[in-house]
């Protein structure tokens, strides 16, 4: 298996966080945005090297990442990025619309009102980014709307699994809705009747805008798995 200098986007400097925590962010954020390809092989000495910090938090983080199923151990080589299999790919999306639709629910009759002006917040902010274009930015705007939905839960539970998913669901997901303007504004307008159900304190209206719209973006951006997922 032909091995690969890790690469990892930004200026790769460590800051103010811990640097097991920059390394961590770094690296994983390599994989979800697929810069890491799968199945190549990464030395930890070069992501090291990369990365500008010590052999052990870059381990640590290594070791935390492959805890959570991004990467595995190849002895003596190095890391590689551990595939998503199409059952992976069933998995997470039958798991994410049962939960989410959960979470919206609960967002509508236990959300603070601050918790729902944030979502509402995010919604703008969502709405006031459109005409970049930048799919990279809209995804992270709109799964932080998802990740403000699974909070106003108060289930921590269930934000904890909303923010695991998201994160393997990035994985696979086709990155290219945000980058048409039209297909950008259907997917806000669904959003936004998520977040009025929410704000309303109307539940099963929440719950059910949120089923649809997440049916919405599995037959647009992944069809094809969406459409033969198990009943």
């Amino acid at each position: 298996m032909e091995e690969h200098q890790a690469r990892l986007l930004g200026d790769g400097r460590i800051h103010t966080a811990t640097y097991k925590k920059q390394a961590y962010d770094l690296i994983k954020d390599a994989i979800l945005y697929n810069r890491f390809r799968v199945d190549a092989i990464y030395s930890q000495e070069a992501i090291c090297n990369e990365l500008g910090i010590s052999r052990t938090p870059v381990r640590e983080a290594l070791l935390e990442l492959q805890k959570e199923g991004y990467v595995s151990f190849s002895r003596g080589k190095g890391v590689k990025v551990v595939p998503m299999t199409r059952q992976d790919a069933r998995d997470i999306l039958e798991g994410r619309i049962f939960l989410e639709s959960h979470n919206a629910k609960l967002a509508a009759m236990r959300g603070t009102p601050e918790e729902k002006q944030a979502i509402m917040s995010c919604l703008l902010e969502l709405k006031e980014n459109l005409t970049t274009l930048d799919s990279r930015l809209l995804y992270r705007i709109d799964h932080q709307f998802h990740r403000l939905v699974a909070a106003a839960s108060h289930n921590d539970w269930f934000s904890s699994q909303t923010s695991l998913i998201l994160d393997h669901y990035l994985r696979f997901e086709v990155k290219s809705v945000y980058n048409n303007s039209i297909d950008g504004k259907l997917v806000y307008k669904e959003h936004l009747a998520i977040g009025e159900g929410i704000l309303a304190s109307q539940a099963e209206k929440a719950a059910a805008a949120m089923q649809h719209h997440l049916s919405n973006s599995y037959t647009r951006t992944l069809g094809e798995i969406w459409k033969n997922a198990p009943e």
